[in-house]
């Protein structure tokens, strides 16, 4: 079952898995499967990935916005004087 959410690389899918099964084994005694650890995947990523996308537009808005300084100050630089 695919969720909209769901990484394309099915191999990190894999890998996020398994981490998430060890970590649930390093801290009780029952043995989670596969489809309970991608529940938990799936509820990480329905909950986080808004805020974590939204974290990288503003991240990159910053980035943009000092380019754009940076720009306006050049061309001011070339800008002709009488």
């Amino acid at each position: 079952m695919k969720n909209q959410w769901d990484p394309k690389d099915e191999e990190l899918l894999r890998q996020c898995t398994d981490e998430v099964i060890a970590r649930i084994n390093e801290i009780g005694d029952s043995s989670p499967g596969i489809i309970a650890a991608r529940d938990i995947i799936d509820i990480v990523l329905e909950r986080l990935a808004p805020e974590i996308y939204n974290k990288a537009l503003n991240d990159a808005k910053k980035i943009i916005t000092a380019w754009l300084s940076d720009v306006e100050i050049d061309l001011e630089t070339l800008e002709q004087r009488d």
